[in-house]
């Protein structure tokens, strides 16, 4: 027998978006699920570089929004970068009033650090570079104490229930091997995916390895609009050490002077853009993936800080350099582009509503409009805020009815077959992230993308029986690459090899669902065998 759960709000997912969002719920009856133990894994924990506001002297809220606008190459909500902007400040006075510290100096103003495309100083940090980490703690803190969240850890959520069109609870399992008929349902009338990005599915992500579009795939398949799936942000500083996922290099690193330099000690950013090492973030990433496809080795330098300052800067960072027996003061610190945040999702509104009636996305599940084409660094972990705000607002505002537990047939949604070994899984899944990151990655072409779906048909054909993670990412892999090869153009983090500039005709957010991928998919397949007959 499954287990049967009924709530108010069903929020799958425990970063940052989920934490505020469950939070920000009361009184309504709010059951958070989250994969493995709660605080583990997420993106949220990971974050480094902080949290932008415009909370100095010299800057504002205006400042802010124009920022990001030019930062974005474009196709922004514009209503979207102008509420995160004019919310910044009382989030950052929330998170106070829950006894998160932020740097400050020694006359008690906050240090700001700067990153690429700011014209202020206006990143707040915890720790120099643990900011998410402390975030995170301090949000399960609090939101234990309050009475009307219950949390169920170690259960994954496979589909979402759906009954005349309107969304109904998910349906999930536990994660526990002892565990016999360990199926599970939870009822509600509103459930929000705040499950975080893709970065897994490309070979080099800075992500946990469990940030692999699970909720998009969920929503895609309950029929709701998807929207800028083909831009994909590499941070241009991941330690390049062979580690999987990549360690990050925070950006204030480059913020505070450290240079990015070849092997021949030449600082190739400087011919590359006016800014150099902080000119937005795709086109450093850019810099760096094409100056290695040179044959150039790629480093940053930070040999002419201060003596023990990057320790003291930098903890989380001087740690990994550390365990790879690197000196910042000494040795160059091998750098790689990797796949690091996903500006596209699950389209929703101002309120966090999707298309599907009951169904809501927070944080890098949705897609707000907020980056455009290119994310403004640190304004994820403030979009997360803001918008998980506006969704508990809006729930909050509906009539508060009577929880009644509805028999729903959800034997449908049980797996039908057995999956294929972990070990077969684990080589489909490398297949699958090689592929993506060598044919939708930093470049992209219409032969790329073309040869992308021939390999997605391959992997899909010889692993058989998928394992569910396995689908999930044959599912978003093909949705960003069905988008790339919409864009025919090059806009912020989606660069066409092939269409060079961007064309002021595509100022568009590319709209669609699953099923109009699948018909393009299936129609192309039908051309690409005809043409090989």
């Amino acid at each position: 027998m499954e287990s049967i759960y009924k709530s108010d709000v069903i929020i799958v997912g425990s970063g940052i978006a989920g934490l505020m969002l469950a939070i920000s719920l009361y009184p309504r009856k709010v059951t958070l699920v989250t994969k493995k133990n709660l605080g583990e894994m997420s993106s949220s924990a990971w974050a480094q570089g902080g949290i932008a506001a415009a909370v100095g002297k010299d800057d504002d809220p205006n400042i802010h929004f124009k920022d990001t606008i030019e930062a974005s190459s474009g196709l922004n909500n514009e209503e979207a970068v102008r509420l995160i902007t004019k919310e910044a400040p009382e989030i950052v006075k929330f998170l106070e009033k829950i006894n998160i510290q932020f740097d400050r100096n020694e006359d008690k103003e906050f240090l700001l650090s700067i990153e690429a495309a700011h014209s202020k100083r206006r990143v707040l940090k915890i720790n120099g570079d643990q900011s998410g980490k402390f975030i995170v703690q301090k949000l399960i803190a609090y939101a234990k104490l309050q009475e009307h969240i219950t949390f169920l850890e170690n259960v994954s959520i496979d589909h979402i229930v759906q009954n005349e069109n309107k969304c109904e609870g998910v349906v999930g399992h536990i994660n526990k091997t002892d565990i016999v008929d360990n199926f599970i349902f939870l009822q509600a009338p509103n459930v929000v995916l705040a499950t975080g990005g893709i970065g897994s599915i490309f070979a080099h992500t800075t992500n946990p390895r469990d940030i692999y579009g699970e909720g998009i795939a969920m929503a895609a398949r309950a029929g709701a609009e998807l929207c800028d799936m083909e831009f994909v942000q590499f941070h241009p500083t991941a330690l390049d050490i062979g580690l999987d996922p990549a360690p990050l290099l925070t950006e204030a690193i480059r913020g505070e002077g450290a240079l990015l330099v070849d092997d021949l000690d030449n600082r190739f950013m400087k011919s590359v853009h006016e800014k150099g090492e902080l000119a937005p973030r795709d086109i450093v990433a850019r810099a760096i993936f094409n100056h290695k496809a040179q044959g150039r080795s790629t480093y940053l330098d930070c040999r002419h800080f201060k003596k023990g300052s990057f320790k003291k800067m930098f903890p989380t960072a001087w740690e990994f350099l550390q365990k790879a027996n690197i000196n910042s003061e000494t040795d160059l610190i091998p750098i790689t582009p990797a796949a690091h945040y996903h500006m596209g999702g699950v389209k929703v509104d101002l309120d966090g509503r999707t298309s599907v009636l009951g169904l809501w996305a927070c944080g890098e599940t949705s897609s707000t409009g907020a980056h455009g084409a290119n994310r403004l660094a640190s304004n994820s972990l403030l979009e997360a805020f803001v918008f998980a705000k506006q969704i508990a607002k809006a729930i909050n505002h509906e009539p508060l009815s009577p929880l009644e537990l509805k028999r729903i047939n959800i034997e449908n949604y049980f797996p039908k077959e057995k999956t294929l070994s972990k070990i077969r899984a684990k080589k489909y899944i490398w297949q699958l992230r090689s592929t993506m990151m060598r044919y939708v990655g930093l470049e992209r072409s219409k032969h790329s993308l073309e040869q992308a779906l021939i390999e997605f048909d391959r992997i899909e054909r010889e692993s058989k029986h998928l394992s569910a993670k396995l689908k999930d990412m044959l599912l978003i892999s093909r949705l960003i690459t069905y988008a790339a090869m919409q864009r025919e153009e090059s806009r912020g983090t989606h660069y066409r090899s092939d269409f060079i500039k961007m064309n002021p005709n595509l100022n568009k957010r590319k709209v669609f669902t699953a099923n109009e991928m699948n018909l393009f998919v299936a129609n192309y397949k039908k051309q690409y065998l005809d043409k090989i007959a």
